[in-house]
């Protein structure tokens, strides 16, 4: 089962304490090397070659948005081509102006330290700076350099007047789809999953992000390829970006069950639970019958103990 919070994003993301910029309260003292870093030319590429511990390095291709967005692609040398594994997602500044933070698709973000214009230094998980003679450097090339990012997404997508449009959960990027390779089987699924023309449903897939002829107007855009289509997922969202939840005190409504979308007409009738820490009772709502019970926490694995619950007949929400 998948249990979504209607407060947070479907992965529930450990925030490592560092004061990010736009947080209340947070207060911005620029330094020389970040005002420099800021005040330069987007987008930029920055790129180096990091130790690797089982081959010859990692090639670090880092491009940066002005509107915040990146797109990350690490290459391991020496083992093939098809060793590249690309990210993306939204850039942020440490509230000292001193860090810089990728959050992608991965559990924890990415951190650099900002050291001046033209240089990135990895840090570790921390957000510390590795004691090592090794290279952690990224240097700023002096052109952009752009890279095709390929990798599973999700966004939700909107199919109408024989137009698709994507926008990318993590970068917030709308993007047109290209009526090319897989897309078919993300208009057909769309359509089924859909209850009224024009309803964003979020979809899953493997694409790639090429630039193709603007339709609008001079020059390229962005354009979203699906390579394979996965599903839609009626009744989710992407979820507020950089949101965090608790397991206890927030309300989990059930979204899929094994691979079936959970989908229910009354929003007042949908199955959910919540975890109420005050002498560690479950309640919850499973579509037609109430149900209660206790539950143990061991660390973030949930484990529930005797469960009763109501009975009822009820027309639908049996299932």
């Amino acid at each position: 089962m998948t249990f979504k919070s209607v407060s947070a994003s479907l992965l529930l993301i450990a925030v490592l304490s560092i004061p990010l910029s736009g947080c209340a309260g947070a207060v911005a003292h620029k330094t020389p090397g970040e005002e420099s870093f800021t005040a330069q030319a987007f987008p930029a590429t920055y790129i180096g070659v990091l130790p690797c511990a089982d081959c010859e390095g990692i090639r670090y291709t880092l491009n940066l948005w002005k509107d915040e967005v990146f797109f990350l692609r690490m290459t391991y040398l020496g083992r093939g081509e098809r060793d590249s594994f690309d990210d993306l997602g939204r850039w942020v500044l440490s509230a000292d102006r001193t860090t810089l933070v990728l959050w992608g698709g991965r559990e924890a973000p990415i951190m650099f330290a900002v050291k001046g214009a033209h240089l990135l230094r990895k840090l570790d998980l921390e957000g510390k700076e590795i004691a090592s003679p090794l290279n952690y450097d990224l240097l700023r090339q002096e052109g952009f350099e752009w890279f095709e990012p390929r990798l599973l997404m999700r966004g939700m997508f909107v199919y109408l007047a024989d137009v698709g449009l994507f926008t990318e959960c993590l970068t917030g990027r709308k993007l047109l789809v290209a009526q090319e390779e897989d897309n078919a089987a993300l208009e057909r699924g769309y359509l089924k999953g859909r209850i009224q023309p024009g309803q964003p449903l979020l979809a899953t897939l493997k694409g790639r992000i090429a630039l193709r002829a603007n339709t609008e107007g001079p020059g390229e855009r962005q354009t979203l390829v699906v390579e394979r289509f996965i599903n839609v997922w009626p009744g989710e969202t992407c979820g507020p970006r950089f949101s965090t939840a608790t397991l206890e005190n927030t309300y989990w409504k059930l979204v899929r069950l094994g691979d079936k979308p959970v989908t229910v007409a009354d929003p007042r009738r949908e199955p959910h639970l919540h975890l109420v820490p005050q002498g560690m009772r479950v309640q919850g709502f499973g579509g037609c019958n109430r149900f209660f019970g206790a539950y143990e926490l061991d660390g973030q694995n949930v484990r529930f103990g005797k469960m009763g619950m109501t009975r009822m007949s009820c027309k639908d929400g049996m299932d």
